[in-house]
């Protein structure tokens, strides 16, 4: 299993194709997004099914509130880089093994959603 780069400079991810962007700031740090955020961290993937598995594994972890344990800061909340690494690399290799079921479940979800 390979893990992502997380940078704090996103500028030059823009460039790469596998890449997507979590919320550092606020009260939705932890959030993922294909599109930058003024405060996100950029998480660069090697292939495509990597960035579809980290993708849906960060906004399940957001969902389920796991970055809000790790936040900081008393006026402006915000989540550390390290702690978000950290947390990836405990979570993630458990799901890895089942990610084809995690995958059809999600691809369920998205034809509900369509109809």
């Amino acid at each position: 299993m390979m893990f992502p780069q997380i940078r704090c400079n996103y500028s030059s991810a823009l460039q790469n194709q596998n890449v997507f962007f979590i919320l550092s700031k606020g009260a939705n740090a932890g959030k993922p997004s294909l599109t930058p955020w003024v405060n996100s961290f950029a998480v660069i993937c090697q292939h495509k099914e990597y960035l579809e598995f980290y993708f849906w594994l960060v906004q399940a972890l957001h969902q389920s509130g796991k970055f809000k344990l790790h936040l900081r800061g008393s006026v402006i909340p915000f989540i550390n880089i390290n702690d978000v690494r950290d947390i990836l690399r405990d979570v993630a290799p458990a799901l890895h093994t089942d990610w084809s079921r995690l995958r059809e479940l999600i691809n369920t979800l998205d034809n509900i959603i369509k109809l």
